[in-house]
C-alpha cells in the first residue's frame, strides 16, 4: 500500500471514530457544496489537490496533489476524466505543481522547487514523467499552440513580467515596474491574454497593492498591449477557450461592494461579460479540448478539489 493510501485510510478511519463517538466531524471530511447540474467532483480523496490540465485527446487530466493533512507537499499525477485510475508522475519529496500538457501530448511543463526551496523553476518531461528537464526560473504556465514555446511570469507578486522560453532562447513580453501574470495564449497563437495591477482602480492617485488586476491582451512578441476590461473590481486566472471567442475568468468584486467572486466569461465578439458559476474561491481554468467542458479548483476552508463543468448545462443554452 503506498503512503497516499495508508495517509488516506488513517484519515477516514480516525474521522469515523470521531463521528460515531459524538464529536463533531472536522470540516476537512465535508468536502460538498450545493449541487449544481452539469457540475461534477473529481477528487474524492482526503487530499488536496489543484492545478489540472487537459490531455489533447480529452482523455486524461494531469494535477497537481498533496495527500492528507493539508500543507504535504504535492506531488504530479495523471487521471482519468472520471478521477480514476491515478497515476503517479514525480516522487523526489518537493514542491511539484502547475503542470500543464504539452498541445502535442508527449510532455508536461511544470513548476518545482526541487533544486531551490525557494525559486520557483520550470521543467518539462515526457507525459510519463521521465526525462524531467530543468528550463528557467519562473511560474503561471501556458505552452504556445504548436508547443515550441512557453510563456511564463518571471518575479514575485509585487514586480512580475511575462516572459516567454523558446528552445532555449528568453525574451521579455512585459517591461514594467508593475505586476503582469497569468498569461494564456490564444487557440492561433497569435495573442496572449494575461492579469496586469498597472491601473488607479481605488481612486487614491497611486498605482500599488490596493489595486486591482485587470484584463489585458498582446501579441504573442509583447506588443500592442490594451485592456480589455475596466473598472475597480478584480480580473483573473484568464483561459482562452479552444474557439477563440471566450475568455473565462474569476472576478474578484472591490472591497466594500457587497457581492462575492465569481467566475464570469468575456466573449470577445461582442466585449460583454456574463456569469458563468457564482462560486467564490475558484481557480485554475481549463478548458477541454473542444471548449464544451471547463475544469477547475475549488477552495473551501482547509481543502481543494478539482470539478469538471459541462459549460452549456451550466449556462441553460448552447454553447460554444
Amino acid at each position: 500500500m503506498t503512503t497516499r493510501k495508508l495517509l488516506s485510510t488513517w484519515l477516514v478511519v480516525s474521522l469515523l471514530i470521531l463521528c460515531l463517538s459524538g464529536t463533531t466531524c472536522p470540516s476537512v471530511y465535508n468536502r460538498s457544496v450545493s449541487p449544481r447540474p452539469g457540475i461534477r467532483l473529481l477528487t474524492l480523496d482526503a487530499g488536496t489537490h489543484d492545478s489540472s490540465s487537459w490531455s489533447p485527446d480529452g482523455t486524461r487530466f494531469v494535477f497537481a496533489s498533496s495527500p492528507p493533512p493539508r500543507g504535504g507537499t504535492p506531488e504530479i499525477y495523471t487521471m482519468n476524466t472520471q478521477g480514476k485510475n491515478w497515476i503517479q508522475l514525480t516522487d523526489d519529496g518537493s514542491y511539484n505543481s502547475q503542470p500543464v500538457w504539452s498541445p502535442k501530448g508527449d510532455r508536461i511543463a511544470f513548476v518545482s522547487l526541487r533544486d531551490s526551496r525557494q525559486t520557483f523553476t520550470v521543467y518539462v518531461m515526457n507525459s510519463d514523467g521521465s526525462d524531467i528537464t530543468r528550463l528557467i526560473e519562473g511560474n503561471q504556465l501556458s505552452w504556445s499552440p504548436d508547443g515550441t514555446k512557453i510563456a511564463f511570469q518571471a518575479g514575485d507578486e509585487g514586480m512580475a513580467e511575462l516572459r516567454v522560453w523558446d528552445q532555449g532562447h528568453v525574451t521579455s513580453l512585459t517591461r514594467n515596474i508593475y505586476y503582469d501574470a497569468e498569461p494564456s495564449w490564444s487557440p492561433d497563437g497569435r495573442q496572449i491574454v494575461f492579469s496586469s495591477a498597472r491601473k488607479d482602480t481605488t481612486g487614491d492617485d497611486l498605482i500599488d497593492n490596493a489595486d486591482s488586476c485587470q484584463l489585458y491582451v498582446m501579441n504573442a512578441d509583447g506588443s500592442e498591449q490594451r485592456p480589455l476590461t475596466e473598472g475597480p473590481d478584480g480580473y483573473r486566472k484568464p483561459a482562452w477557450s479552444p474557439d477563440g471567442r471566450w475568455i473565462v475568468f474569476k472576478r474578484q468584486p472591490y472591497l466594500g461592494s457587497g457581492r462575492s467572486e465569481s467566475v464570469e466569461l468575456l466573449d470577445l465578439r461582442t466585449g460583454q461579460t456574463q456569469l458563468l458559476l457564482d462560486w467564490s474561491q475558484c481557480r485554475s481554468f481549463a478548458w477541454s479540448p473542444d471548449g464544451k467542458q471547463l475544469a477547475f479548483t475549488l477552495f473551501r476552508g482547509d481543502i481543494s478539489d478539482i470539478y469538471v463543468m459541462d459549460v452549456a448545462q451550466v449556462l441553460g443554452k448552447p454553447f460554444p
